[in-house]
């Protein structure tokens, strides 16, 4: 009996305590997001049936930091508990924010049994993804009042950084959408900067512009394989060329600030310049090489040699500072310093040397922003400055001129007099052009208004509806809200007509239009005349009890309101027919108000003067 009880206790133990020592995260429906989790992590070389089983496995602690293990080849197992108090399922994202990681095995247990397991890593395929995105991230369910355990094998020639965290998907579509938004604005901003300078290279021809407009398009392209957009978009099954593309860069770069400093510093045949060049040239070498060794030897290589060779470059230019071009020479030297600060930060984001918190690269970002403008402003002030001395170059050599020639000096007054009176000729004509094209766009706009308009109701018209329907419909089907329209139908309009004379009949559909009107309060709401005595509302992101309500309410007002004519007084009442859906056909927009008019239909059928809604009643 006592060895039963001995091996029931060894049982437990080995059952229950990774549960017990673990500290679990817990989960539940009003979960958002946590940023840093405390996970446990060895580089033992262990199977995945002794991680899972926790048998001999020594588990590390990592607690709220960014797990980064540097320039580490070792595969990397990882385990995280979750605990789900609530009594709902609860769908989690897991993001591992650092795209440039090859392999990532992630597997959900519970109670010993994979309920879910993915596999994610620019070396998988994007087709092959559970999420396509750009950054690495798997779905899970956390089932309800459970305990989960999800481990994580990652494999990486790089460095081992994996800044993880997990969120609702909510929380993350939240969260990805402000990153994407500010990444989009800064990298658009350095892709305008590099089309500038190209742009300017076409119109000036001047070398410098080209080697900038180059060197920023290469930092732009930098930014988006860090981010995993590079992988996205431009290799989804490229592994190698992605892990190699990044250092490639970086050495090209480097590279090209040597042409750039001999515009800006100027040009000279001293040993340092030649050593330079020839050290460029050098880098460029390393560069093609580097295609054939290994990825963390070549990665290595680039993060080491090019702070350095940067160093190299920097106290040359220090060195050869044209104090004529004081503040381009300035500028260069940031974006130069800039561009060795995003170096050093990217290395010491994959080495690690003083276990550094370095969770993502945004002071790459930030350097490379900073390149970007100085090296833009040191161009653009050096041409500035060059054209300046060539404008006053020429300056003088036409004050010579009308020095030693009074009647050049005469005519060349003669000419400007002339110039000028042209100028003011042509903004005088061009002043009255624009005050004519002011007019002429007046006029159309109320020409267009009047399309729009129907003249006796004052409401819109056939054509302005069938214009805003098919737009109402194309938001309704991307945003996934619904559209409500409602068909109305003065009753007994020929009645009226026929006893009080077309005049009143106008009166009619006037103060229904009025009444239709004073309830529409959003302003996206829109009434037209559909035609005759029939009117049309549109109600974006209505779901049909609201739509009920409103046509209700103009029901019953209509059924309120007198019309005083030569003393007499008619009443009048209106019909409803209402149709509301999220719209999936954008090719079919007359669906909505045929389901709307057969709905009218049936209120006239049914007695008139109510509303009633489709799918029609029993």
């Amino acid at each position: 009996m006592k060895r039963l009880w001995s091996l029931c206790g060894v049982l437990f133990v080995f059952l229950f305590t990774p549960y017990l020592l673990a500290n679990p995260l817990i989960v539940s429906s009003q979960f958002k997001s946590q940023h840093t989790l405390n996970v446990e992590y060895t580089l033992d070389p262990i199977t995945q049936q002794q991680a899972f089983s926790n048998a001999n496995v020594k588990w590390l602690k990592n607690r709220g930091e960014t797990l980064n293990l540097g320039m580490t080849l070792k595969p990397l197992w990882l385990k995280l508990s979750i605990k789900n108090t609530s009594l709902n399922d609860v769908p989690l994202i897991l993001s591992i924010d650092n795209p440039l990681l090859d392999e990532v095995s992630v597997f959900h247990l519970q109670g010993g049994h994979v309920l879910f397991n993915t596999k994610i890593g620019d070396a998988v395929p994007l087709a092959s993804r559970q999420i396509k995105n750009e950054s690495l991230l798997a779905s899970l369910t956390i089932p309800k009042a459970s305990h989960s355990e999800i481990f994580l094998k990652v494999k990486n020639n790089g460095g081992l950084r994996v800044p993880l965290s997990l969120w609702s998907p909510s929380e993350y579509l939240k969260h990805k959408s402000k990153f994407n938004l500010l990444y989009g604005l800064l990298v658009g901003f350095i892709l305008s900067l590099a089309l500038t300078n190209l742009v300017l290279y076409g119109f000036s021809r001047r070398r410098y512009f080209a080697y900038t407009g180059l060197l920023l398009t290469l930092l732009w392209l930098s930014l988006a394989y860090l981010y995993g957009y590079g992988y996205r978009y431009l290799q989804p099954s490229g592994s190698s060329f992605q892990q190699l593309t990044i250092p490639t860069l970086f050495f090209i770069c480097g590279a090209l600030f040597v042409p750039l400093q001999g515009y800006i510093f100027g040009f000279t045949k001293s040993r340092l310049n030649r050593f330079q060049y020839w050290l460029a040239w050098a880098v460029v070498l390393i560069t093609v090489t580097m295609w054939f060794l290994p990825i963390h030897i070549a990665i290595t290589l680039c993060l080491l040699s090019l702070p350095v060779v940067l160093i190299i470059f920097a106290s040359i230019a220090l060195k050869q500072f044209n104090r004529e071009y004081k503040q381009p020479c300035s500028a260069f030297l940031i974006a130069l310093f800039a561009f060795f600060c995003a170096i050093i930060y990217s290395a010491l984001g994959v080495f690690n040397p003083f276990n550094l918190n370095i969770g993502v690269l945004s002071l790459t970002f930030i350097c490379f922003l900073v390149c970007s403008l100085s090296l833009s402003y040191a161009v653009i002030k050096l041409f500035l400055m060059q054209r300046d001395a060539e404008v006053a170059a020429q300056q003088n050599a036409l004050a010579e001129s009308k020095a030693k020639d009074t009647l050049m000096r005469e005519r060349l007054e003669l000419q400007e007099q002339a110039r000028q009176d042209l100028e003011a000729n042509i903004e005088e004509r061009t002043f009255e052009l624009q005050v004519t094209l002011r007019e002429l766009e007046e006029k159309n706009r109320e020409l267009e208004q009047l399309n729009m308009e129907d003249a006796l109701t004052k409401t819109k018209n056939r054509r302005y509806f069938d214009k805003k329907l098919l737009m109402d419909i194309r938001r309704s089907r991307r945003e996934q809200t619904p559209l409500a329209i409602i068909m109305l139908d003065i009753d007994h309009f020929k009645v009226i007509n026929d006893t009080y004379g077309h005049l009143t009949g106008d009166q009619t559909i006037q103060s229904a239009a009025d009444v239709i009107k004073q309830h529409l309060k959003r302003p996206l709401d829109e009434v037209a005349r559909y035609g005759g005595e029939e009117f049309v509302v549109l109600l974006p992101n209505t779901p049909l009890t609201g739509a009920l309500e409103i046509a209700e309410q103009i029901r019953k007002a209509a059924q309120n309101t007198d019309i005083i004519v030569a003393g007499t007084t008619i009443k009048f009442t209106l019909s409803a027919g209402v149709y509301s859906a999220i719209a999936e056909d954008i090719n079919n927009p007359s669906l909505f108000t045929d389901y709307a008019d057969k709905a009218l239909y049936h209120a006239k059928q049914t007695g008139r003067n109510r509303v009633v809604s489709y799918p029609l009643p029993d």
